[in-house]
């Protein structure tokens, strides 16, 4: 081969490697682009205190969920606020976190979402006896002691009210197991299914704010103190 034929496939071979590193660098950054997208999409749809879903989260799934005729289990935390003010955010975070864990472990296929502050949403699979018997563990896993700051372990409840999923509007699906919650709260019975001719008369009458029981932990013995929410 004349030495002008190599420099020229030389200068081919060059050219083409060149070509070659730029399309690879360009798939590359193509791909780290689709994941950071996928990422924010993710975070856009999660809670970063719970990892659950967010109400975003939420709305996004329930075109695929409510086709199910699943039941919607609204969830508040009651005695809530006192953990906050006694002990500080940072317990009442570790309350939400664990909490979050629970619900993740007792029902690991299930959507379960957090509205915020301390409310929670689980689409719990019908019929209602179901779901309500599925909503008595919930309940009960709820009311597990959580430690925040030894020597202190803190025990909230729920109120939950629950929903047929009787319309493919969101909203108006959490309306209604908003107002069986309320219904659950200030009646103080823990659980109550959503029913117009009640909810539309929910008594103002009852306290609506539970107590906690918030238990000091000592080396002998336990001090225990009702704080109401």
């Amino acid at each position: 081969m004349k030495p002008r034929h190599v420099s020229t496939f030389a200068l081919a071979c060059g050219a083409a490697f060149t070509v070659l590193a730029l399309a690879a660098r360009d798939r590359l950054e193509l791909t780290r682009a689709r994941r950071q997208a996928q990422e924010a999409d993710r975070r856009a749809l999660t809670d970063p205190l719970t990892g659950l879903a967010n109400r975003a989260g939420l709305h996004t799934a329930w075109p695929t969920l409510a086709p199910t005729a699943p039941v919607l289990a609204l969830i508040d935390l009651d005695g809530f606020k006192p953990v906050n003010d006694q002990y500080g955010h940072a317990a009442g975070d570790t309350v939400l976190a664990t909490i979050a864990g629970r619900l993740r472990t007792l029902l690991p296929d299930l959507c379960i979402a957090r509205l915020g502050g301390d409310e929670f949403v689980v689409v719990l699979p019908g019929p209602m006896h179901q779901a309500h018997t599925l909503a008595v563990h919930v309940a009960a896993t709820i009311a597990l002691s959580v430690p925040v700051a030894h020597p202190v372990v803190v025990t909230v409840t729920a109120s939950i009210g629950l929903a047929s999923a009787f319309d493919a509007d969101l909203g108006r699906v959490l309306a209604a197991a908003d107002a069986a919650m309320y219904r659950a709260k200030t009646s103080r019975t823990g659980i109550a299914v959503h029913d117009p001719q009640l909810d539309d008369r929910t008594s103002l009458l009852a306290d609506p704010r539970p107590a906690v029981r918030l238990r000091t932990l000592h080396a002998h013995h336990e001090d225990l103190m009702e704080v109401s929410r």
